[in-house]
């Protein structure tokens, strides 16, 4: 098992744009979505450099990748900005709803949380055309898929509702969690819910949709992700990252990050950690 840490000796810091949020990664580059500048800045993880920014829409949020191209959601705009990873280039930009957060891809189609709508907007990558609208509950956030269903946090009301995207209809009752959920992830067995207000994970299991514990972590916690072996909580407001140990599900370690924590990705084998207050990203290298 890898232990990870932040050695500065070891750990790399990569200044990208103006407020990093949401990273992804194409499997050879990592994204950067920099909100306060409408860029996006790519990374070559190999040597840690900046080596591209392309100019997408206003306030870009979050981003994510289906294998082929990478969508970016511009909260400011309502749109979401289609790169293609081969050119680094701006291929389409389509018009979702108000304040565009979180996307998920399902292996179909892409997801899109708008925030001010309470709905979430379903694409179709093939011609990246709005193929359906779903109402699900109050501040849709993050999205994340279990392999079965999407999954939508709703931080106005404190609960996750559950997508079908065979039908792409909400079912069941939502599922209560903490206070403010911000961000989602799924390890294989278990959906992890960060909570914003609270300070807490709720862990939902997708077999009952209900959740089995919460785990208390940092102040602010949002960016949330899994590495392949463990979870990884950004805690945005003191500055630290939670590692949770998905078989026990409890807290194992707590790291410093940089500055105002937000947007967090693992490409299989580095955790990368977007700091929003001071422009930087933080590479986590095994040990």
């Amino acid at each position: 098992m890898l232990a990870w840490h932040n050695d500065p000796g070891k750990a790399a810091t990569i200044e990208v744009g103006n407020g990093p949020e949401g990273l992804a990664s194409d499997g050879t580059n990592i994204y950067v979505a920099n909100y306060l500048d409408n860029t996006v800045s790519v990374i070559d993880p190999t040597n840690n450099t900046v080596t591209d920014t392309i100019n997408v829409g206003n306030s870009p949020l979050e981003i994510a990748y289906t294998g082929t191209n990478l969508y970016v959601s511009n909260f400011g705009d309502g749109t979401v900005s289609v790169i293609n990873p081969n050119t680094n280039t701006v291929t389409d930009t389509i018009n979702v709803g108000t304040f565009p957060s979180g996307l998920s891809y399902n292996g179909t189609n892409i997801y899109v949380a708008n925030g001010d709508d309470d709905n979430v907007s379903v694409i179709n990558p093939t011609n990246n055309t709005i193929i359906d609208t779903i109402t699900v509950g109050n501040g849709p956030k993050a999205i994340v898929f279990d392999g079965t269903n999407v999954y939508v946090t709703n931080q106005h009301d404190d609960t996750v509702s559950v997508i079908d995207p065979n039908t792409n209809e909400v079912i069941g009752s939502p599922i209560n969690v903490g206070d403010r959920p911000r961000g989602a992830a799924f390890n294989g067995t278990n959906i992890y819910v960060s909570n914003w207000s609270d300070n807490s994970v709720s862990i939902i299991n997708p077999n009952t949709n209900t959740v089995t514990k919460t785990i208390s972590v940092g102040d602010g916690a949002g960016g949330i992700a899994y590495d392949g072996n463990k979870i990884y909580v950004n805690n945005q407001f003191d500055d630290t990252i939670s590692i949770i140990n998905t078989t026990k599900n409890i807290v194992i370690d707590t790291i410093t990050a940089g500055n105002g924590p937000t947007g967090i990705v693992c490409d299989g084998t580095n955790v990368f950690i977007a700091n929003y207050n001071d422009n930087k990203v933080l590479k986590l290298l095994p040990q």
